[in-house]
C-alpha cells in the first residue's frame, strides 16, 4: 500500500473558487506548501475533464505533490495520476486495487463505520470520513456525524482518516483529538481570497 504523506487534502470544487480558475487558484496553494489535491469535478465531461486534469497535473507534477482524482480509473490511468478516491457508492475499492496496483493511492469516502471498516478490508490507503459538522457543501450526505462518531471510526481503522465537512482551523485540534489523521477541506480553503495564507493556517493548525 502506498504511504499516505500528508495530513491536509484539497477537494477541489471549481464553483466555490470566487470567480478565478480552478487552476490558478491550485497553484498558489500547492506554491504555499498544499501537500495534496482531490480532483472532484464529476459535472464536466470526459473531454472538458481530461484538459482540466493535464493542466493541473503540470502545476502539481513541478511541485511533487500527489494530485488524485474522483472515481475515473480509466483517467487515472490514461494521465499517470498518484491515485484515484471512490465515492461510498462507486466502484469496488477491492477492485480498482487490482486495477492500480499497489503504488497508487486509493480512498474512500465513507459515511459511516461499517463503510470505514469495509474500506480498511478493500485495501485503501486512507479514507475520508464526514460530514462531521454541518457545511452546504454536504448536506446531501446527511446531518453532520459529530465528533462521536468520528473517534470510533478512528478506534476503528488502522489506515488514515480524514475528517471532512466544516472543518475550520479552530477545529483542526478537536478532530485531531478524536483520531483522525488529518483533515480535508473544500470552502475552507477555496473561498479564501488568500488561498496560501489559509493553506498556512491549516498547516499551522495541523502542526505540518
Amino acid at each position: 500500500m502506498s504511504s499516505v504523506n500528508f495530513r491536509l487534502l484539497l477537494v477541489t470544487d471549481r464553483t466555490q473558487t470566487g470567480g478565478c480558475s480552478l487552476p490558478s487558484r491550485i497553484r498558489q496553494a500547492v506554491s504555499a506548501g498544499l501537500p495534496a489535491v482531490q480532483l472532484r469535478e464529476r459535472d464536466l465531461s470526459t473531454s472538458e475533464l481530461f484538459s482540466l486534469v493535464q493542466e493541473i497535473r503540470s502545476i502539481m507534477t513541478s511541485h511533487a505533490v500527489p494530485l488524485i482524482i474522483n472515481d475515473r480509473v480509466d483517467l487515472m490511468m490514461a494521465l499517470n495520476l498518484d491515485g484515484v478516491h471512490l465515492r461510498s457508492d462507486s466502484l469496488s475499492p477491492a477492485l480498482v486495487r487490482r486495477l492500480i496496483g499497489p503504488q497508487r493511492l486509493l480512498g474512500v469516502s465513507t459515511h459511516s463505520t461499517e463503510e470505514v471498516r469495509r474500506a480498511n478490508q478493500a485495501g485503501a490507503d486512507y479514507v475520508v470520513f464526514g460530514p462531521i459538522f454541518e457545511t452546504p457543501s454536504k448536506r446531501s450526505f446527511g446531518s453532520p456525524l459529530g465528533l462521536g462518531l468520528l473517534a470510533e471510526a478512528c478506534r476503528q481503522s488502522s489506515i488514515p482518516v480524514f475528517a471532512i465537512g466544516g472543518i475550520t482551523c479552530e477545529r483542526v485540534r478537536i478532530v485531531r483529538q478524536a483520531g483522525a489523521h488529518g483533515i480535508a477541506a473544500i470552502g475552507a480553503l477555496l473561498t479564501r481570497e488568500d488561498i496560501g495564507a489559509a493553506v498556512n493556517e491549516f498547516k499551522d493548525a495541523l502542526e505540518l
